[in-house]
């Protein structure tokens, strides 16, 4: 009984641990963002957990899977949240001064 408890557990863990390096494999590479204006830029996430983006003077941050999701802390304080919404890849962002969402499309 004992061993059954632990296959199923060992299983679970392996099964959580696959399925979340699929979604995350889906989020990997480089985007193009839209920023309030409609300006477009660049946003990167690597398979380490590095995001980055030549927004402004660049940016630099660390991204995780929420939900399948994606939220990027960046080093400045400003958050991006990107999450398959109605209209397609969309971009929460949210920054002490403002709060808008924006389109995204992978680029490769």
């Amino acid at each position: 009984k004992m061993k059954i408890k632990f296959f199923f557990f060992l299983f679970a863990i392996l099964f959580s641990e696959n399925s979340y390096s699929s979604v995350s494999e889906k989020w990997v590479g480089e985007w193009l963002a839209l920023d309030q204006w409609q300006s477009e830029f660049n946003i990167v996430l690597k398979k380490n957990g590095i995001a980055t983006s030549n927004y402004g003077n660049g940016q630099h941050g660390f991204w995780e899977i929420i939900d399948g999701n994606v939220l990027i802390k960046w080093d400045s304080g400003k958050e991006d949240f990107i999450f398959m919404g109605v209209m397609g890849i969309q971009r929460l962002h949210k920054s002490k001064q403002r709060e808008y969402t924006s389109g995204m499309k992978k680029t490769n």
